[in-house]
């Protein structure tokens, strides 16, 4: 700032060091210190006449205020001995304890969507199938089409039991800020054409690290999903739930629920350049009726894989 002044920013972030500010703040003869110095330097002595108190009284004030750096004293000769001079040093003293102003911005999450066919790595079982926003890709109920380069273009993916893996690069990751990393995907089971009660346990795993199972009621049709292309037929899967899961330094949650004490830390999300994000069936699991996994051109919910990073 132009006047060389500081200006003082205290949260909920810093309990130590806001709990001193208040403390000095919290009296009204060095409140009145402050009102008087705004204008102009004055010694002790000025200070004391003005405000009908003893030397020594404003002493002990004048202290508590330069310990929190909102004053200065600076001795100066005078004619009867050295004297105190005390200022102003402090330009703006704000306590942001419930929004998201100060000399110290909110970092603003950080959002990849990820496509659904943007995976590394698929180890999947028939029947299955494989669709991009304007056809299939390769032949219906068969694997091929998980390894074809136009994989890359899916917006639809389904299989009756196996898993999808993805890299995600942490770089947004990074630092002691971060607050939460949160999950989202639409998703169903798989039936023929559809079921809408047809169970299904689905897992997810960051790391080769279980994090969640969780089960889905059915293969959702009947009604035509909001965003599936004029081409896909009104028999077929329609839509899905809209999933999300988030990790935390207190722990994992889904859907707002605890499900794990599962951190940031113990994930080892940072070791790397990247982190790995499953979502799979066990073929061994209570009901393992498969998965539809939506990209954004199909289903209810316009959007991929979303991966968002809050910060503190």
């Amino acid at each position: 700032m132009g006047s060389g002044k500081q200006s003082y920013n205290y949260n909920l972030n810093n309990i130590d060091q806001t709990c001193k500010m208040a403390k000095a703040l919290s009296s009204p003869i060095r409140l009145e210190i402050l009102k008087l110095l705004i204008g102009k330097s004055m010694t002790m002595g000025e200070l004391a006449q003005l405000l009908f108190v003893s030397v020594s009284s404003v002493s002990m004030h004048t202290k508590v205020l330069e310990e929190t750096e909102l004053i200065t004293i600076t001795p100066k000769p005078g004619k009867h001995g050295a004297q105190k001079v005390c200022g102003i040093s402090a330009d703006k003293v704000l306590f942001d304890f419930f929004g998201n102003s100060g000399s110290e911005p909110r970092r603003p999450a950080k959002v990849m969507d990820i496509a659904v066919g943007n995976y590394s790595e698929a180890e999947i079982n028939e029947p299955c199938g494989i669709a991009s926003g304007e056809n299939y890709v390769d032949i219906e109920d068969t694997r091929y089409g998980f390894y074809d380069p136009a994989h890359i273009d899916a917006q639809l993916i389904w299989f009756t039991s196996g898993y999808l893996r993805y890299r995600i690069s942490n770089k947004y990751l990074t630092g002691e800020n971060v607050k939460s990393l949160n999950i989202s995907f639409e998703i169903c089971s798989e039936a023929p054409g559809y079921n809408n009660i047809w169970p299904s346990d689905i897992y997810l795993k960051i790391n080769g690290i279980l994090l969640h199972s969780f089960r889905v009621n059915g293969d959702f049709g009947g009604i035509r999903g909001i965003n599936n292309p004029e081409w896909w037929p009104d028999s077929n899967t329609q839509f899905g739930e809209l999933k999300k899961i988030s990790i935390t330094k207190f722990g994992t949650f889904f859907n707002g629920k605890s499900v794990s004490g599962n951190t940031l830390t113990n994930l080892k999300v940072n070791e790397n350049y990247y982190f790995t994000f499953e979502i799979g069936v066990d073929k061994n699991s209570e009901c393992p009726g498969g998965m539809n996994l939506f990209g954004r051109k199909f289903g209810n919910y316009a959007q991929d894989i979303r991966f968002e990073i809050q910060y503190n």
